[in-house]
């Protein structure tokens, strides 16, 4: 015969003693609120964001310090180079760099993070724009003591920080006495799970059912292998998945991306392409060419990529204020993959390609 027993009563309804041992609580899940890994310690979150202009010119690379953000942002600048925005919470970048001058979109990307900017100057309209808009400006004129350039390299490709003593120098002068906002919403591991083998069964539909004939193979989902990224040619990217590891090793004009520091090849968890307007600002550099404004606020059309599959989707900014959000076809907010966020802003004019 079975004997239950009902934890904390007698089965004859006298009230048990206590044994004065208190039940062990479930720890509370800490997880960073940019790209959605866990931490174990909150004050890692608990902090203000370091966003860091970083150049992409061929004479930059590689640079140091990419590996380490939580979300980055390629943007194209004058003659068709991109530069980045990356973005450090959870995880600190010692060195991070060649770190270069700002540029028009840089304000409305970085407000909604609340990060310390930091930056190498940039022209007089834009950084009036930034002084404008009260953003926590952390300009390499301002807080040189926190800033150092390498020896080995020529200027201007040598200038680097540590995301630690930006934010340390940072605070100074910017008291961060905030709360990071969620800048997106995360899948938890069933939702991966289900897409790796949504992936498996649909590249074995792919090689069993025949193609091209009435009845034949019609794909349930868009399989990803190759991500094909149209900027100028010394910046052409590409992401290579890799199923083993369930992220999109990085390329750029043919060769793989590494970084200086490790030695490693950038990899990454999600990949977003966010096609943006692009515009004269009439900005000039020292040549007189254009930097361009970028349509970042507003909508448009995007497309995710994570776990080797495409998510058709739309951006929506409504606000400097803002976040962006990515929704899919029906309207609701994508999850995205915990772990490290790319965002390529990519003219409408141009088109990715994959395969």
């Amino acid at each position: 015969m079975a004997l239950f027993i009902v934890p904390g009563c007698s089965w004859f309804g006298g009230d048990r003693e206590s044994s004065g041992k208190q039940a062990p609580q479930e720890q509370e899940r800490l997880t960073c609120p940019l790209c959605g890994s866990d931490v174990s310690d909150s004050s890692v979150i608990d902090r203000r964001p370091v966003a860091v202009k970083v150049e992409n010119d061929p004479a930059a690379r590689p640079q140091s310090g990419l590996d380490r953000a939580g979300v980055v942002y390629e943007e194209i600048t004058e003659g068709g180079i991109t530069r980045f925005i990356a973005i450090y919470l959870c995880r600190d970048a010692d060195p991070v760099g060649p770190i270069r001058s700002a540029r028009p979109a840089d304000t409305d990307i970085i407000y909604p993070y609340d990060a310390l900017f930091c930056h190498c100057g940039g022209a007089p309209h834009t950084l009036s724009m930034i002084k404008q808009s009260k953003i926590a400006d952390f300009d390499e004129f301002v807080g040189y003591d926190a800033y150092w350039r390498f020896r080995d390299r020529r200027a201007p490709h040598n200038l680097y920080a540590g995301t630690a003593q930006l934010r340390q120098a940072g605070d100074t002068i910017y008291p961060f006495e905030g709360e990071v906002d969620a800048a997106f919403e995360f899948m938890e591991q069933g939702e991966m799970d289900k897409m790796a083998a949504d992936r498996a069964e649909e590249i074995e539909r792919a090689g069993a059912e025949p193609t091209g004939e009435p009845g034949g193979y019609e794909p349930l989902i868009t399989v990803v292998n190759n991500v094909y990224i149209p900027y100028t040619g010394v910046c052409k990217v590409q992401y290579a998945y890799d199923a083993a590891t369930g992220k999109f090793p990085r390329y750029v004009a043919g060769q793989p991306h590494t970084d200086l520091t490790t030695g490693g090849q950038l990899s990454v968890d999600t990949v977003i392409v966010q096609y943006v307007t692009v515009s004269p600002s009439g900005i000039v550099d020292v040549h007189g060419v254009d930097s361009p404004n970028l349509g970042v606020v507003g909508s448009g059309r995007a497309q995710v990529f994570m776990m080797g599959q495409l998510i058709d989707a739309n951006w929506e900014k409504v606000s400097r204020g803002w976040h962006t959000r990515y929704l899919d076809n029906s309207g609701n907010e994508i999850k995205l993959k915990p772990g490290s966020v790319w965002i390529q802003l990519v003219p409408v004019t141009d088109q990715v390609s994959i395969d």
